[in-house]
């Protein structure tokens, strides 16, 4: 069941990661309903700095995919070797 829980999460990290990682740079980041009625938006989904935090975010999912595979995957190690 862990194994499960953690591919789930693993798939979860990784999609979210590349989501958050293009969709910054697509054009609909600034061509849809929240920003043709809030002119407010325009400005602020236009600025790369902010383009770039959410960019940054998809990154760190990603880093948090290859983390658990590489823990998911590395041969388990015994702790009562370690304690001696």
């Amino acid at each position: 069941m862990r194994k499960l829980l953690t591919i789930i999460y693993i798939i979860f990290c990784l999609e979210l990661g590349i989501f958050l990682f293009i969709l910054p740079w697509a054009s609909f980041w600034s061509q849809n309903y929240f920003i043709s009625h809030f002119p407010v938006l325009l400005s602020i989904s236009r600025n790369n700095f902010l383009r770039g935090a959410v960019s940054g975010l998809g990154l760190a999912d990603i880093w948090l995919a290859l983390l658990e595979i590489w823990r998911l995957l590395r041969p388990p190690t015994s702790d009562s070797n370690s304690n001696q």
